[in-house]
């Protein structure tokens, strides 16, 4: 009988009491209590718990976004906070009195998004003037929304205050604001409760998948010219041998070795999954290039039989070929692709979509449903959608002149513009920034 998924629940303790109660329903989940006083406690509490819990569930964003950070090598889910949550914060304002129902609404909210606020007040007929809404980003600390609420309050902006953070909620309480603490509903609990268990069965399936990568010597035949001898040559291939089996070790790899100086392996994903950190590292590639000096292409295929998988593997070694070579990269199941992998750059988008207006938009500007994803998705790693063909071409693991390609289509259909100039170091023309317009482009 297969053991129940071990769940870690983080977060301040009436929330984890909760979380606990819900989860006490779910039988294939054993789930233990992991409270903190304060949010600046998470990796802590992670460091305590991580070899304890197959899975961390974190009871808001802001944790789960402290651990990500520190990017453990476990499966996280974080309970959502939605403007539905706000109804019994409205109820309880009033009932103590601080407006009448027919006074103006005037408020500061953190975490949600300003959508989330104005729905429920505008379902619920409240009036509302002044709403000030500071959505949650990555790296905000309890510091600077509580300088958010606490000027606005001091102003005299806003009558009350209502936040999502339980260390902000108890800084306010101290500076005397009036202040409202939003939890989550039971449903999103509920709801986070059950992706932890879809993450569970993920895991446990996932790692059982078949991983196959191919690795590919670039232009071997102009190498092998270029050698000052046959015996470096033999040298060399054997140096590849013993970097090769010691990563079929390491990943308790089948290697095939073929007369095409390519070079398979089979493991699991689980397995790639942990030497690649996640999919972000390429250990073999860096090792071939640091001891060899030659460049070479790893295309990996996760898929659930040995075909299946070494299909995806060869797509994935286009991939890795294309920008010139030297890049490895993944392609999963599901058609989900991560690359070039070991870069600082590393990207996650899918090559496919059923989107008819992404596929409308590709079939017009000439470019892949995957090169558009994989554009969202550079920008969103760089944090902004302004950035040079250099960049570009660095993100993608292309040549510059193929990335200035992709501007020129973009800019030709007003999807980009340039905005400004920068001098490289040394010697060379100024590169173009550009700024990309890709809103509405909903990536998939």
């Amino acid at each position: 009988m297969m053991a129940n998924m071990r769940v870690a629940v983080i977060g301040p303790q009436d929330l984890v009491e909760s979380v606990l109660e819900i989860g006490s329903y779910y039988a294939d989940l054993s789930m233990f209590a992991a409270p903190y006083v304060h949010e600046r406690d998470t990796l802590e509490v992670v460091a305590r718990v991580m070899d304890h819990a197959d899975i961390l569930l974190f009871t808001g964003p802001i944790p789960y976004q402290i651990a990500l950070l520190a990017a453990p090598d476990k499966p996280m889910v974080h309970v959502h906070y939605s403007g539905t949550a706000l109804y019994k914060v409205l109820f309880d304002y009033y009932r103590q009195e601080i407006k009448l129902f027919n006074d103006t609404l005037r408020i500061s909210v953190d975490v949600l998004q300003c959508k989330e606020v104005e729905e429920p007040l505008q379902e619920i007929g409240l009036p509302f003037g002044e709403m000030y809404v500071k959505t949650y980003e990555t790296g905000m600390g309890n510091e600077e929304l509580v300088r958010f609420h606490y000027d606005l309050w001091r102003k005299g902006c806003v009558d009350a205050t209502v936040t999502c953070v339980t260390s902000v909620y108890k800084s306010l309480q101290q500076l005397d604001v009036p202040v409202f603490r939003v939890v989550p509903t039971r449903s999103s609990m509920r709801d986070c409760l059950n992706r932890a268990l879809l993450e569970g069965k993920s895991l446990r399936y996932s790692s059982t998948q078949i991983a196959v990568g191919i690795m590919n010597v670039d232009n071997f035949t102009k190498v092998a010219k270029e050698a000052a001898s046959e015996y470096e040559i033999q040298r060399k291939k054997i140096i590849l041998q013993q970097i090769v089996i010691d990563f079929g070790e390491e990943t308790q790899s089948l290697i095939k070795w073929s007369d095409s100086d390519e070079v398979s392996f089979i493991t699991t994903r689980g397995i790639i999954e942990q030497v690649t950190h996640k999919f972000q590292d390429a250990p073999l590639l860096l090792e071939i290039m640091e001891r060899l000096q030659w460049n070479a292409s790893i295309g990996i295929g996760i898929g659930r039989t040995a075909n299946e998988a070494e299909g995806k593997a060869r797509e994935a070694l286009l991939k890795a070929k294309s920008g010139g070579g030297g890049n490895c990269y993944l392609i999963m199941q599901d058609g989900i692709v991560y690359g070039p992998m070991g870069s600082e750059l590393t990207l996650e988008y899918s090559a496919r979509s059923e989107n008819p207006e992404l596929l409308s938009l590709a079939k017009k500007i000439g470019l892949s449903v995957g090169t558009i994803n994989k554009l969202i998705s550079l920008c969103r790693r760089l944090g902004t959608s302004t950035l040079t063909a250099s960049q570009l071409a660095e993100g993608f693991g292309i040549t510059l002149r193929s990335a200035r390609r992709i501007m020129a289509v973009l800019e030709k259909y007003e999807m980009a513009r340039i905005v400004g100039e920068e001098q490289p170091a040394g010697r060379g023309r100024p590169r173009q920034i550009y700024t990309l317009n890709l809103e509405g482009v909903t990536y998939e």
